[in-house]
């Protein structure tokens, strides 16, 4: 592994990964405006039922192992070996788990045919967490290529198959093919570039203490899978499978970009910031740009708020007017999630797991009492508001920690925040305004057009945004050379 400065190393993998995600994005977005015409509100919603029920079993067959393989100070062969021999057994639990228990949430949410689709989708347990740890292990000895490619391929090919599946039945479990091929495909390819890797053999690795940091981290992931799944349960059981099939609609809208950006850069600060704190160097700068990088959500994502109900509408077609509504909501819900997110990988890599316990439980005790309401009075926005509720209570206890550790400079990070949160209020404002005085199949046009004046601004002011700032530093962006005496134009005499 190279010893080059961390914001430089994760300079290069985000370049990578975000490089990669663009194609993936596309890919989604095609496959998400394909199915809306073909399936109906609610297969979508006994599918999204379905994928966050076994998101909640893949946690226990990954265990956590990827992120202690990227968070390895130094990987080994046989570390490498024993997270896969667990990653194994794990994996063969979840599904032998998913295919005896899939009648009990079919009657549960009282949808038949959820039965099926939860079958499906627990096959993708043999080979998931096995491809998991194999991507982790390719990242950590900076192969960032290799796995995109792998990941990238087993989308291409779970989107294929269902495709094929769904033009000869539009029910939910062809729409839950898609993991399980997507598994089994980027398995086969992450596999064959990781048979090149050049690890040291090292001492043997017993499972148990490997089991103690997954079991951790295997919780930890659990409790926020239950916070984040639980509006779109309570949405489902509350206003039915038709309204859960609008809300995971708007939500994939915000999700596509919100998972690319949060394995970005986890992916790229956790091997980075572990390898510094096992040198004994400090993190504090890490850190700060860390937290500059994720903040530039808050400016992402507004745009999406003012551009994403056209930008929906037209990629799923008449009748999804619903969904187009909830995407302002779901857009910050999506921002405060990649705050958080981060904010998590930060904690993760200076050890402070009671910290992150802590945070956690703030999420879950908020988010369950705005849900509480919205049980009391059923409304898309109060569960929404909820969610929201939950990741600002985490998110700040996440900031006062890190000011008490000496991490950052709490006014420089609210500042940061700010000009963010001001810049993505404006993009949303504008694009909202440019959509209304155009509505129809020129909303999506106006929208962007409407937004140009707030990017020329930010673009003037480039320098004075905090993300900008952190993307040079991270060599993202490269910064303007100074002009050198040699440089200036000579004044001649005539």
């Amino acid at each position: 592994m190279t010893s080059a400065p961390a914001a430089h190393r994760i300079g290069a993998v985000l370049g990578w990964n975000y490089g990669g995600a663009l194609a993936s994005v596309l890919l989604q977005l095609g496959y998400t405006a394909w199915t809306a015409r073909t399936a109906s509100h609610g297969a979508f919603g006994a599918y999204a039922i379905g994928l966050t029920l076994t998101q909640l079993l893949g946690l226990f067959a990954q265990a956590g192992l990827a992120t202690c393989v990227l968070r390895s100070v130094r990987l080994t062969r046989a570390e490498l070996r024993a997270a896969q021999r667990i990653a194994l057994v794990t994996g063969l639990v979840c599904c032998v788990l998913a295919e005896v228990a899939a009648p009990l949430p079919a009657r549960l949410f009282a949808l038949p045919e959820l039965t099926l689709a939860l079958r499906v989708l627990g096959l993708q347990f043999l080979l998931l967490p096995l491809g998991t740890v194999l991507l982790a292990a390719l990242r950590r000895e900076g192969r960032p290529r290799q796995a995109t490619v792998a990941e990238l391929t087993g989308q291409v090919a779970g989107c294929v198959v269902s495709v094929a599946l769904l033009s000869r039945d539009a029910g939910p479990a062809a729409l839950a093919a898609n993991p399980p091929v997507a598994a089994l495909v980027t398995y086969a390819v992450a596999r064959a570039s990781a048979a090149s890797l050049q690890l040291v053999q090292g001492d043997a690795v017993r499972a148990l203490p490997l089991i103690r940091l997954s079991g951790f981290l295997t919780l930890f992931a659990l409790t926020r899978s239950l916070a984040g799944n639980a509006p779109l349960w309570c949405a489902g059981r509350l206003l039915g499978p038709g309204a859960a099939g609008l809300y995971s609609r708007a939500q994939l809208l915000a999700d596509v970009p919100l998972n690319v950006m949060v394995k970005g850069l986890n992916q790229a600060a956790v091997p980075a910031l572990a390898e510094r704190r096992g040198q004994g160097r400090e993190i504090r700068t890490a850190a700060g740009t860390l937290v500059d990088s994720a903040s530039v959500g808050l400016l992402a994502f507004g745009a999406l708020a003012g551009a994403g109900p056209a930008a929906l509408g037209l990629l799923l077609g008449p009748g999804w007017e619903g969904a187009a509504d909830l995407v302002p909501a779901l857009s910050l819900l999506a921002a405060l999630q990649l705050l958080y997110a981060a904010g998590c990988s930060l904690d993760l890599a200076r050890g402070a797991r009671r910290a992150m316990g802590t945070h956690q439980a703030a999420v879950l005790v908020v988010t369950a009492a705005g849900l509480l309401l919205a049980w009391r009075w059923p409304s898309p926005v109060l569960v929404v508001g909820a969610a929201v509720a939950g990741l600002t209570a985490g998110h700040t206890l996440q900031l006062v920690a890190w000011r008490r550790a000496g991490l950052i400079e709490l006014p420089t990070a609210l500042r940061s925040h700010a000009v963010h949160a001001t810049a993505g209020f404006c993009l949303a404002l504008s694009g909202g305004w440019g959509a209304a005085r155009f509505p129809g199949g020129a909303a999506l046009p106006a929208a962007l057009l409407a937004m140009v004046p707030v990017a020329a601004v930010l673009w003037l002011l480039r320098d004075q945004v905090p993300a900008y700032r952190a993307a040079r530093r991270l060599g993202l962006i490269r910064a303007p050379r100074p002009r050198t005496e040699k440089e200036e134009p000579a004044c001649v005499s005539p």
